[in-house]
């Protein structure tokens, strides 16, 4: 009886794989047939969407590594890869946005959790992906309850570290205790891997990710530009790319598209229309191939010229000062720049995110912001209001979108947000601060 049970179970377990790799090959051919249907999209796209075809389509592996060479899986931003690098490894960040898997996260956890986190347990559990099975170690840190308990589901598939992230990051006992959780993930790196972080390797290593930031950058003040010259969910799959391609990889690839947008903005090439409502997205990550809110954001006439996410923009902008060589000041540098720029709502003072938000509102001359909350995300979605008060003062309008990754809620989100690009087109009229594109409208 015992061995028909485990029969039934295992049919009932490749049964689940068979589906789920069909549902996301299908999901992410869709996606990505309706962004290639852009006819003004930059070629270079081509090279990402190859990238996560491979991924889920073909269900490959888009992690290329050397003979005996680590693999180590990390979720959220406070992982210092610099350290994974100079331990002659791979990063690859794990966080899941695909709505297939959810069900099968959903029986290890309640209902309200986080879909990030349900999404990540289901392919855990039915390991289909190559790249999770890859992984020789996994780091989580303990940002939120729900990462917390992740660390501890998972265990049953891979060896989990935990980085325990202080909630208050001004006090200097705050400092001293995240320099030493960075000092003690050095030493169990090096173990692992059996290379010794030296001064030479851990500052080359500060190099290549600084190539990758000089990139991003540039990236970054492109998308200032008067008339866009790239769509936001374009911009969003160049940073998500980031999290499965190695730093080097993948500043070759962004400068390409560069040098594209360069050219587009001298020739006067752009992707949307003079009166399109300008929008900045922040709020919980938007992971591929979840992008029904940007999908649905830049088909009702917006275009997403900004975001303020920890798996896009916040990612990788800010970069290591080491002010001496010694390996004391290296990872102090490198403590200090993955704790005090953030602006995870994790902490208990934010202020310093809404100063950024207001600060890029007046950058990208944003006319609108979308506030994304993913259903069980309480951060998020508890610091809303006080992002909704402060936009009031400066008199740019928030539509807060509480959601999941299920789909049944689109016909509901493309009205809400249709309405509120409406909005904005009203107030143009009524503001005495005429928003740029309406200026160039008007000549």
């Amino acid at each position: 009886m015992q061995l028909k049970d485990e029969g039934i179970k295992k049919d009932h377990t490749v049964r689940m794989q068979k589906r789920l790799r069909l549902h996301l090959a299908m999901s992410t051919r869709e996606l990505l047939d309706k962004m290639k249907d852009d006819n003004i999209r930059p070629q270079m796209m081509a090279y990402f969407d190859k990238r996560f075809k491979t991924l889920y389509e073909n269900n490959g592996d888009l992690i290329k590594t050397k003979d005996r060479q680590k693999v180590i899986g990390v979720y959220c931003m406070f992982v210092p890869e610099e350290l994974i690098y100079a331990a002659g490894a791979v990063p690859v960040r794990l966080c899941a946005g695909a709505y297939d898997s959810i069900d099968v996260g959903g029986d290890f956890l309640p209902d309200i959790a986080c879909p990030i986190i349900k999404s990540t347990i289901g392919l855990w559990h039915l390991q289909i992906l190559p790249f999770y099975n890859s992984c020789d170690v996994v780091i989580i840190p303990a940002t939120c309850d729900w990462k917390t308990k992740l660390g501890e589901i998972i265990k049953e598939y891979v060896s989990v570290w935990m980085l325990d992230v202080p909630r208050i990051k001004e006090t200097e006992a705050s400092h001293r205790h995240w320099l030493t959780e960075v000092k003690e993930l050095k030493r169990k790196i090096e173990k692992l891997t059996g290379i010794k972080i030296t001064r030479r390797r851990l500052r080359q290593a500060i190099k290549t990710v600084q190539g990758a930031q000089a990139e991003f950058r540039r990236f970054y003040k492109i998308r200032m530009a008067e008339m866009p010259v790239i769509n936001g969910r374009d911009a969003l799959l160049i940073m998500n790319a980031y999290f499965y391609e190695t730093a080097e990889n993948w500043t070759e690839a962004v400068r390409a598209i560069n040098d594209e947008l360069e050219e587009r903005l001298q020739k006067g090439v752009h992707v949307c229309k003079r009166t399109a409502p300008r929008i900045m997205l922040t709020g919980a990550p938007i992971i591929f191939p979840n992008y029904k809110l940007p999908n649905i954001i830049e088909e009702m006439g917006g275009i997403i010229v900004t975001d303020e996410l920890c798996n896009s923009n916040r990612y990788i902008y800010d970069m290591i000062a080491v002010d001496e060589p010694l390996m004391f000041d290296i990872l102090a540098g490198i403590a200090e720049r993955y704790l005090l720029p953030c602006s995870c709502p994790i902490f208990t003072t934010t202020e310093d995110r809404i100063k950024r938000i207001l600060q890029m509102i007046d950058d990208f001359r944003v006319e609108g912001l979308v506030y994304h909350v993913l259903k069980g995300c309480h951060p998020y979605d508890l610091e809303a209001i006080r992002i909704e008060n402060a936009l009031k003062e400066k008199g740019i309008p928030m539509l807060k979108i509480e959601t999941d990754y299920s789909p049944e809620d689109i016909e509901q989100l493309r009205t809400r947000i249709e309405a509120f690009l409406e909005t904005i087109k009203g107030m143009r009229h009524t503001s005495e601060k005429i928003p740029a594109p309406l200026v160039l409208e008007r000549r």
